[in-house]
């Protein structure tokens, strides 16, 4: 995966290259097609401005922004955004090849199968005959 580190109105060490392009690879456990990862940071007066933007398969972009007063836990906060969006994406992906999404079905409100049956020909020519 390529990673691009830049800084707009701050200079960026290599300490803080070398944090923020741990916090990229890490997300390659999470989707191993992702083909490259942008990320900026940015000093705004008192916050620590971090972007991650993480391209994956087929065009997808994703992006995760976090301001913190340290660049490190911003860092952390993009990183636990954009993970957070990786597994929704492949999620998605999954739920897809498999047809349907799943459905939740309430266990607790009973369910009156009677009601929702559908009458059958026979049970309409029965009423017919015995006038209910």
């Amino acid at each position: 995966m390529k990673i691009l580190i830049t800084g707009r109105h701050v200079g960026v060490t290599e300490s803080m290259k070398d944090y923020a392009r741990a916090k990229a690879e890490k997300l390659v456990r999470f989707f191993d097609r992702s083909t490259s990862c942008r990320v900026t940071m940015d000093v705004d007066h008192l916050d620590q401005q971090v972007e991650m933007v993480l391209e994956v398969s087929r065009g997808v972009r994703l992006v995760g922004k976090a301001s913190a007063p340290d660049m490190y836990a911003a860092c952390d906060l993009a990183e636990q955004k954009l993970a957070q969006q990786l597994r929704k994406h492949k999620e998605r992906l999954r739920d897809h090849h498999r047809g349907e999404r799943r459905t939740e079905v309430d266990a607790t409100v009973p369910v009156d199968e009677s009601a929702e049956r559908e009458a059958t020909y026979e049970d309409v020519i029965d009423e017919m005959r015995h006038g209910d």
